[in-house]
């Protein structure tokens, strides 16, 4: 059976601005009233693991740290979750990347989301230790957190529309 829509935060808060994915991933949970068709879930690692966490839902909104060095810090990117490069969790030495954890899913006829949002925050440091956001990233995790809700209420909107037209 699927369910609507997984909203996942991704990052490590204990590395600063690299737990930007799971800050909004929390603040969009405080902000969006309980609803049986809207889950939250915050991790801090990807590959083969996050077909477990994706499997079941017909959307998945992913939002993470990413450091191109391509665009300026605070830049929000709109990925197609099959060119994810620069995200630590998305590419791992140690277990294979996230593209290729859903064409394996597909391979076992795992039922994974049918559309992926990923939003790429750009930030700088994500390797000093300590806890808490710049003020740069905390300004773009804002911004983020506006996007994601405009996503959410457009995949409502889908969602409750089709539940309508199915049959009785």
């Amino acid at each position: 059976m699927y369910k609507n829509l997984i909203v996942l935060g991704m990052g490590n808060t204990l590395l600063g601005d690299d737990g930007i994915g799971i800050y909004v991933a929390r603040e969009l949970e405080k902000k969006i009233a309980p609803q049986e068709s809207i889950f939250f879930e915050c991790v801090s690692w990807g590959g083969f693991r996050i077909i477990d966490v994706l499997r079941n839902f017909k959307y998945a909104i992913i939002i993470d740290a990413i450091n191109t060095n391509e665009k300026p810090e605070g830049y929000i990117h709109e990925l197609d979750h099959k060119n994810l490069l620069h995200s630590i969790r998305m590419v791992s030495f140690h277990d294979i990347n996230f593209a290729t954890a859903l064409e394996f899913a597909s391979m076992l006829k795992i039922p994974m989301p049918g559309s992926i949002y990923v939003y790429g925050i750009e930030v700088r440091d994500i390797e000093t230790f300590r806890e808490g956001l710049t003020l740069a990233a905390k300004k773009a995790a804002d911004r983020c957190i506006e996007m994601v809700m405009k996503r959410i209420g457009n995949i409502n909107r889908k969602f409750i529309n089709h539940k309508t037209l199915q049959p009785a």
